[in-house]
């Protein structure tokens, strides 16, 4: 890796949450594109692809505040669980865009608390398991 792209990845992960969201949101593209093509070249049913992207979104936030997690020196806690909410108002933000609707009922808060809750646990993870030095 040359000294520049070096630079950059450096300044970036001086900031857990960002960090943490890019590579939530780059999980997300990856799973998101893995499915479409199985849903186009294979027999997908809708529910099973309804399973499929709640599996992607979950992963890609636990593994995305892990990342926050393991760039942060402490809260690993805090910035997983900020980087799980920044995912889920990310998504909501795309939902409005698409759908150019919003509404606020039980199963979307319960969403979000469950992003916030599982970035919470995966920035613990990350924290935890970080190189010292």
């Amino acid at each position: 890796m040359t000294s520049s792209i070096q630079g950059k990845v450096r300044s970036v992960r001086r900031f857990p949450i960002l960090y943490g969201t890019a590579w939530a949101l780059f999980l997300a593209v990856l799973g998101t594109l893995t499915v479409s093509l199985w849903a186009q070249y294979g027999n997908m049913s809708d529910s099973h692809l309804v399973i499929a992207a709640y599996v992607i979104h979950c992963f890609a936030v636990l593994f995305g505040s892990i990342a926050a997690g393991k760039s942060s020196s402490d809260r690993g806690w805090f910035y997983g669980g900020m980087t799980g909410l920044v995912y889920a108002i990310l998504m909501i933000l795309i939902g409005i865009v698409i759908y150019n609707s919003f509404s606020v009922d039980q199963a979307g808060l319960f969403r979000v608390l469950l992003m916030i809750l599982i970035g919470a646990f995966g920035g613990i993870i990350g924290l935890n398991t970080q190189r010292e030095g």
